[in-house]
């Protein structure tokens, strides 16, 4: 079976009618969290550089930039609404391919349907559709895709997916979208290395861009090949180090999973890597429990469900992004503050002298027993807080792995957007929002909601 063509005959085919209630709902739920990381990212310096950028680059204004007041072209407001809505590490992850799908798939979603004419229904259908092929497709690659290689999942496969998106938009045929989906592989990347600077985020803003670009120009005429993902150098053996790879997968279960329900999305608590977050929650759990003295502590050892360090690869933190990947720091921002929110990660709270003085007490490895198997295999944390008088206070945390929206609920995700629009939006504006959220799937022009994010 061609892998690429059945994907674009799944794209072509879906309709909003194959996804249950659940699944719509979750689907509502990430996009409205991934606007409001975009609200509170729009005011981030890497924001000002990629403005500046596109600006710079005089396109026509067909798409909306979240919290900036104008609009560029669709490509480059899907980078920068991607770039974003990445930068505070607060937006959501899907666990088969631990990645962060939305923002990827919304500016990218966005961007097209806001230059089209389409409806928010429109838009809604074609984020579904994205996120069940990267799904499909991430778990065909190996393990050590994840683990070992050193790329970024969010970017290749949200490059992927934002071009099954766009394509599903703008209402390719069969044969353009196994083409976008082609060239969108050829544009797909993402390096680890750069966890901890601007690059991170860019990774999201480019691949909903080589989304978008991948569509319309297949479009109009710009061809790729129709195999790209399993051919002999393609995609799926690539990105796989050339082994452990199952492309078979891919149409086994593209069509007959449903991964928004059975992969499903979790919302972010907290502003920073989401392989904290479960040893934060150990951590919260503590201190409900009992006031803990940051003074008083010996050490901290911190057992994870992944080998170390993975995605957290600062364990000395001096800077803000830098300490949105430090298990290290972000304990000690919990100790210290009984909280971990968007004012955790600036660089003075990072290099405040007690946290410092903190985290070189912290130690994180794997749960003993179960080092080099595969990512979450275990799906906990557990957090041994070390006290100075011999004591030892001990909490697990356990990821949720069920149901289509995990560890929250549709109005911890409006709580959150107030949180992260107040500093930018009317209370009437942000009400509006929200309300349009809501009835996404009622088929109004997403013209109207992109407008009021652009205000």
């Amino acid at each position: 079976m061609n892998i690429t063509k059945h994907i674009a005959e799944y794209v072509t085919a879906s309709d909003i009618e194959d996804f249950p209630p659940d699944a719509i709902e979750a689907a509502k739920g990430a996009i409205m969290d991934c606007l409001a990381c975009m609200l509170a990212g729009s005011g981030e310096s890497l924001a000002d550089i990629l403005c500046r950028y596109v600006a710079a680059e005089s396109a026509s204004p067909a798409a909306s930039v979240v919290g900036r007041a104008f609009r560029t072209s669709a490509a480059n407001a899907a980078l920068v609404n991607g770039a974003m809505g990445h930068a505070l590490d607060y937006d959501d992850i899907t666990q088969i391919t631990k990645t962060h799908p939305t923002t990827v798939l919304l500016p990218a979603s966005l961007a097209v349907a806001e230059e089209v004419g389409a409806s928010g229904k429109d838009m809604l259908l074609g984020y579904l559709t994205g996120f069940e092929v990267a799904c499909a497709v991430g778990e065909a690659l190996s393990e050590a895709y994840y683990d070992d290689l050193g790329w970024h999942p969010t970017g290749p496969l949200g490059a992927v997916g934002a071009a099954a998106a766009a394509s599903k938009i703008m209402a390719l045929d069969s044969e353009r979208t196994a083409m976008a989906v082609s060239l969108a592989a050829s544009q797909a990347s993402g390096l680890r290395q750069n966890f901890g600077t601007m690059t991170k985020p860019f990774h999201a803003g480019d691949s909903a861009r080589a989304g978008v670009v991948a569509a319309k120009l297949v479009r109009d005429g710009f061809t790729a090949s129709d195999d790209a993902l399993e051919g002999r150098f393609g995609f799926i053996r690539a990105f796989s180090g050339g082994e452990g790879f199952d492309s078979d997968q891919v149409t086994q279960n593209l069509g007959k999973k449903l991964y928004m329900v059975e992969s499903g999305i979790e919302v972010k608590k907290y502003p920073c890597c989401g392989s904290a977050h479960l040893a934060l929650d150990a951590t919260f759990d503590l201190l409900s429990q009992s006031a803990i003295d940051p003074e008083a502590v010996e050490r901290i050892d911190v057992m994870v469900d992944f080998d170390p360090p993975r995605s957290l690869i600062h364990s000395r933190p001096l800077s803000s992004l830098e300490g949105k990947f430090s298990i290290q720091y972000c304990l000690a921002a919990a100790l210290l503050d009984r909280r971990v929110g968007l004012q955790s990660f600036t660089d003075d709270q990072v290099m405040r002298p007690e946290a410092q003085a903190l985290i070189p007490r912290i130690d994180m490895r794997r749960i003993p027993g179960n080092e080099g198997q595969p990512s979450w295999t275990e799906g906990y944390h557990q957090v041994d807080v070390q006290m100075k008088d011999g004591s030892t206070l001990r909490q697990q945390a356990h990821r949720a792995n069920s149901g289509a929206l995990r560890g929250v609920t549709m109005d911890d995700i409006r709580e959150k957007f107030r949180d992260c629009a107040s500093q930018l939006l009317s209370e009437a504006t942000t009400a509006e929002l929200l309300s349009r959220l809501d009835s996404l799937e009622d088929g109004e022009p997403v013209s109207g909601l992109a407008d009021l994010l652009r205000t």
